[in-house]
């Protein structure tokens, strides 16, 4: 088993969540402002720091599965991550990952739109992480 990272990446903001070693709870960690530098080393810290043995990286896919802009971005993002963190890195389907972070911080803090605003990324990342212990990494087309 191990620790998990699970990561949200956008261009604005990177939403980090971890799994305890056992692979059983889930916790949000940070939400780094986005530099479009130093983003990869600065999660591969964040990752050394937890001691996760493996990156849960949500990859944005359009409606009927095809890959965008966004998810070849993501892909990149996640090679230069694996390339500095020296860990593997699992791709996991965050279609709706977003919307659904949304309408939960939506109930929870129904007025205070500052608070929705600086947890949703994390709660991403928490869902991706979600995802990933339930259905494991995303199955690439053609294998």
């Amino acid at each position: 088993m191990g620790v998990v990272l699970g990561v949200d990446f956008g261009k604005k903001r990177i939403g980090l969540a971890v799994t305890d070693p056992e692979r059983r709870f889930t916790f949000g960690r940070d939400t780094l402002a986005a530099d479009g530098k130093t983003d990869a080393a600065r999660v591969a810290h964040c990752a050394r720091e937890e001691g996760a043995e493996l990156i849960a990286l949500g990859l944005p896919l359009n409606v009927d599965g095809s890959e965008g802009p966004m998810a070849a971005l993501v892909r990149k993002f996640g090679a230069d991550l694996s390339a500095v963190s020296g860990l593997p890195t699992a791709y996991v389907d965050e279609r709706y990952t977003s919307i659904e972070a949304d309408e939960h911080l939506r109930e929870r803090f129904p007025r205070d739109t500052r608070a929705r605003r600086a947890m949703k990324d994390r709660a991403a990342a928490i869902l991706i992480l979600r995802t990933y212990l339930e259905h494991g990494p995303l199955r690439e087309r053609g294998g």
